[in-house]
């Protein structure tokens, strides 16, 4: 029993290895699909043969003999993923906006709505079944029926309990505790799974190069508010109930300008966008920030100001830095990551923010932990929390459903 127990958890992470490895590297060979898994010509084409017959990997490019002639022998067919087997549907709520973005079982979107709702007034106990609606009205727009899509991943903003599948606290919101995943299956009858924000990134670029950040890697997002994701060992951790590396309400200056949580001095009190903007006015730390979104406008006038040497300007993105550079080197003193990403559009201040960030780094931590640790930017035209929503929801199917036996069930049900 052992035995056959073992046999099938092997084939299993087999069938695993071989969906991630189309999923990263395109459609290829079998030849060359077992160089890559190290798995043996005869496990490739059972396994190929399994997922072919379950509609998750299509054969192509099976051109004939006459259009190869530089080819000797049979023409070689390379397996790919069937984007038709499966959509995802990516959920990211932040502040006064709702976006929903679907992507088929390749991560290829297929569609994209940006909706604004009132966040902060909502009534919670209604707020999931509102976005259920909004969530049923977007799946009928784009003509895919609800029972095609496996999975659908929100990722929001503030503190989210993964197990309860509620948003905890959140600047977008009045209310705290508001129930979100369990509404939406619900109404739709969905599996939902909800997350923080920064963590989604860090799914993001996990699956963007897991060779580069597949260690130890911590993403800080910067702009609305500041957060961070944090990768071990490969994998994205979330701490017990999903609250791990709340980065940004770390205490940076004790009884310092009061934070959107309601503490006062944490670091994103300084970093985010709304903190750079009390600053740079000259308000009392003691404002209470605004409870909605700092305008695109705004910030880029204030990032033109600092540029040409507005003093005011300056010095707030220069306490922005210093307050990020602070958490870093804790960070750094407590986990040694090989890289920090930091990513977001409060990256686009980066040239007025990065001196007084290193140099808060090389003030709070010993050269001999800092010297080893790469610091990225991660280019604002990439939008990390939605990729890495999809990239997380396709990894949950690889890995717990879609390469889990052997059965002949329609896909709608697979979710």
């Amino acid at each position: 029993m052992s035995e056959k127990a073992d046999s099938e958890l092997v084939r299993r992470q087999n069938r695993r290895v071989v969906l991630e490895t189309l999923r990263h590297a395109g459609p290829m060979a079998r030849i060359e699909l077992g160089r890559r898994t190290g798995l043996s010509p005869a496990t490739i084409s059972s396994i190929a043969g399994q997922l072919i017959d379950r509609g998750l990997v299509q054969p192509i490019d099976e051109a004939p003999a006459s259009e190869m002639p530089q080819k000797r022998g049979r023409p070689i067919t390379r397996l790919d993923l069937n984007p038709a087997a499966a959509h995802v549907l990516a959920v990211k709520l932040s502040i006064d906006e709702l976006e929903l973005v679907l992507a088929d079982f390749r991560g290829e979107v297929g569609r994209r709505i940006v909706l604004r709702i009132p966040t902060y007034e909502a009534d919670a106990a209604r707020f999931g079944a509102t976005v259920a609606q909004e969530i049923r009205s977007f799946l009928q727009a784009a003509k895919v029926p609800a029972r095609a899509v496996a999975r659908i991943g929100v990722a929001v903003q503030g503190l989210a309990d993964t197990h309860l599948g509620t948003v905890v606290w959140s600047p977008a919101f009045g209310a705290r505790n508001v129930p979100i995943g369990g509404p939406i299956e619900q109404a739709l009858g969905l599996p939902v799974s909800v997350a923080n924000d920064a963590n989604m990134m860090a799914e993001g670029l996990l699956s963007l190069d897991p060779q580069r950040y597949g260690g130890t890697t911590a993403v800080v997002f910067m702009g609305y508010g500041v957060g961070m994701g944090l990768v071990i060992d490969g994998h994205v951790y979330h701490g017990p109930t999903g609250g791990a590396a709340e980065f940004g309400h770390m205490n940076h200056i004790p009884r310092g300008p009061l934070c959107r949580c309601g503490r006062q001095g944490c670091i994103e009190a300084y970093a985010a966008d709304y903190g750079i903007v009390r600053a740079a006015s000259e308000m009392a730390g003691s404002a209470r920030p605004s409870e909605t979104a700092v305008p695109e406008e705004i910030m880029l006038g204030l990032e033109e100001a600092a540029r040409h040497g507005e003093p005011r300007a300056r010095a707030a993105f220069e306490k922005a830095g210093e307050a990020l550079g602070f958490g870093i080197a804790r960070l750094i003193a407590l986990l040694s990551p090989s890289r920090v990403v930091l990513a977001g559009p409060g990256t686009r201040a980066m040239a007025l923010i990065e001196p007084a960030l290193h140099r808060s780094i090389a003030d709070g931590v010993v050269d001999e932990l800092r010297r080893n640790v790469a610091i990225e930017v991660v280019p604002l035209s990439t939008d990390m929390i939605v990729k890495g929503t999809i990239d997380g929801l396709l990894r949950h199917l690889d890995r717990d459903v879609l390469a889990a036996g052997d059965n002949r069930q329609p896909l709608e049900t697979l979710g």
